[in-house]
This record gives C-alpha cells, structure tokens and sequence, in this order.
C-alpha cells in the first residue's frame, strides 16, 4: 500500500548535545511472508538524494538497505553486534551495530518500529542512536 512514513533520528556523541532528525516521506509498505517491508527515497534533508531505503521487520531483526548514492545493508538483532559496509562515493568504512532494543508493532495498516543502538568504529564507540518510524495509509 500506499504510505506516509515519518521517520526520526536522535544521535548522541560523546561530548557533544544530540542530533536530531525527522523526515516525513511517502513509500511503499507491505506485508512479506515472515514480516512487514517498507521502502522510501531518501531526501536533501538526510543528505542521502537519490538513495532508496529499503526496510525489513521479520521476528528475529530488522534489515536496513540503502542504494544509491549509499550504499549498505545493516542488520539489527537485539542482544547482538554485527558488521556493515558503509560504501559512498567518497570512500567506504567497515562499521559495527550493537543493537540495544528492538520494538515493532506493525500490522497490515502500519505501525511504529524503533531501534536502540550504538555504532561502532574500530572497537570505539561512534555514537549512541534511536531511529523511530511511523508508518501510515495513504489516502
């Protein structure tokens, strides 16, 4: 179906007040045999234009992957680090995901997903985040 999905970033560096991000976009959203699937565009606001988002949510994690003028598949289980390749145009960079906490509740109208977790560089903690989507009909 149809959607409008409102997304927004907090990340946290030490040393540093917060960042923060919202992005209001239309996509796709769908159930998929074991879950839900949305996708988007990414916009000039999060500095990704011209890059499609595509998200996973099955019971046991979530899939981020990003095409385009980014590209990168970060998967996120709860309890669990994992690697990611962040390849740009400008370079690439091996990156780890301690994912903190997971909470989806989706159905076939929508739902809310968020995700708690730190990321990685070398071992060193890059900063602390919490990605939030809101996902809704479009009329």
């Amino acid at each position: 179906m149809k959607a409008l999905i409102t997304i927004s970033g907090v990340q946290g560096i030490v040393g540093t007040d917060d960042d923060e991000i919202e992005l209001i976009t239309d996509g796709i959203y769908s159930r998929t045999d074991d879950g839900f699937k949305l996708s988007y565009l990414e916009s000039e606001i999060t500095g990704l234009a011209g890059t499609r988002t595509t998200v996973e949510i099955k019971p046991d994690g979530v899939c981020v992957e990003r095409k385009g003028t980014l590209n990168t598949r970060m998967v996120f289980r709860e309890g669990e680090k994992s690697s990611f390749l962040y390849d740009t145009q400008f370079g690439s960079a091996t990156l780890e995901l301690d994912t903190r906490k997971i909470n989806a509740r989706l159905d076939d109208k929508g739902g809310e997903l968020s995700i708690d977790y730190v990321l990685n560089m070398e071992h060193a903690v890059v900063s602390q985040n919490r990605l939030s989507m809101s996902v809704k009909p479009r009329s």
